[in-house]
């Protein structure tokens, strides 16, 4: 599927190939490339049918698998697709070296069996040595980076590209020399949390700012602090919530949050749990993103799903998804982004605004977007 439709629209044409799957992601993490991987096939074992002949789901590596068991999703009397789960408890630095030497076949053609396609959550390097590879691309990197080196020579190996908006379909053609027919945009998903909602809570006082994502300085944690502390005076009284686990800005946070004037109305939760997710989010009245290499909007739509006030950075792929409903800031003006804060607090119990932004993230579901994966796997396998 070459289109960027969210709605659930038509099944996709009949054909049942069989797909392995990188899983591992799936079970060791909640966010991320985990929940991606985790929803898609949420979804795709609930499609009536099935669709596929088969589905396998193949866990390499000695991670912890706190995801493991019901959040996964794969029992229940809704499931129609029946699935093969192989887990390899081999370090996946073996199967990286494996896979770049000549020592045969290997453990990750056993993993992948007979498949008609491997499709790859992130990029990894467990995938059968032959035999057409899908790949699904969250993150652009910075041209020229080495991460921006690593994804384009990923990108060219694989049959097919699995993409999230139309910025990340331009640029690997323009940087990274792949070839336009190979890459198929589709919808995220983004109404996860609904499940384990009775119903949305109402906002909380004083009103959340949100910061969600693990605390990496490509998410400008820095940047958000500094928009916050420059909230104007006709704010109402609001606290910055940040939900993720340290990453590479932890120290950078810590160290700023010491000298920050906002330093007691500012909460970090470190361990996030996921059962406490839906309502953490929902409760929220802002939701605050500062980004610079995403390619992929799930973010802000996961609040926007929730009813949330949107202030994020202006990359192409928030811009597409939610247009002129979220305010977009400059990173380097705190006091722009205190503005738009200010105002997007200001608005945010406004009759209507939660309506709004609920019904701009309807349409992104992960029913749609398994749909859209299988239609773009049927199309990849009738090039090979």
């Amino acid at each position: 599927m070459s289109s960027g439709a969210t709605a659930d629209g038509p099944r996709p044409r009949p054909g049942r190939p069989s797909i392995a799957l990188d899983y591992t992601a799936a079970a060791g993490h909640a966010p991320g490339v985990g929940r991606y991987t985790r929803e898609l096939v949420r979804a795709l074992v609930r499609e009536p049918g099935p669709p596929l002949s088969r589905l396998r789901l193949v866990e390499v590596g000695r991670a912890p698998r706190p995801m493991a068991g019901a959040p996964l999703g794969l029992e229940g009397p809704e499931v129609q697709q029946p699935t093969e789960h192989r887990l390899l408890r081999l370090p996946r630095r073996l199967l990286a070296l494996w896979g770049r030497v000549p020592l045969g076949p290997g453990p990750g053609a056993w993993a992948a069996g007979e498949c008609d396609l491997f499709h790859h959550a992130d990029g990894g390097s467990i995938a059968p040595r032959t035999g057409p590879r899908c790949m699904a691309v969250t993150d652009l990197p910075g041209p020229g980076s080495p991460e921006a080196e690593d994804l384009g020579r990923r990108a060219r190996r694989a049959e097919g590209l699995i993409v999230f908006s139309s910025e990340a379909q331009q640029r690997l053609v323009s940087e990274h020399g792949v070839e336009a027919p190979r890459i198929h945009r589709v919808p995220v998903g983004c109404d996860h949390w609904e499940r384990e909602l009775a119903a949305a809570p109402p906002p909380r006082a004083p009103r959340d700012v949100l910061v969600l994502g693990a605390v990496r300085r490509s998410r400008e944690p820095l940047a958000a602090l500094r928009a916050f502390e420059c909230l104007g005076s006709e704010a109402p009284p609001a606290r910055l919530l940040i939900v993720g686990r340290p990453g590479d800005a932890a120290a950078d946070l810590r160290a700023a949050l010491r000298s920050s004037p906002a330093a007691d109305r500012v909460r970090w939760i470190e361990s996030p749990d996921e059962a406490r997710m839906p309502g953490c989010v929902s409760g929220a009245s802002v939701l605050l993103h500062l980004a610079h290499q995403e390619a992929t909007p799930v973010t802000p739509l996961e609040a926007a799903r929730h009813g949330l006030a949107v202030v994020a950075s202006p990359l192409p792929a928030f811009q597409e998804a939610l247009g002129d409903h979220a305010r977009y800031v400059d990173l380097s003006d705190p006091a722009e982004a205190g503005r738009a804060l200010t105002e997007a607090l200001a608005s945010s119990d406004e009759p209507g605004v939660r309506a709004a932004m609920r019904s701009l993230a309807s349409p992104y579901t992960w029913r749609a977007s398994a749909r859209a994966h299988l239609a773009a796997w049927e199309t990849i396998l009738q090039g090979c």
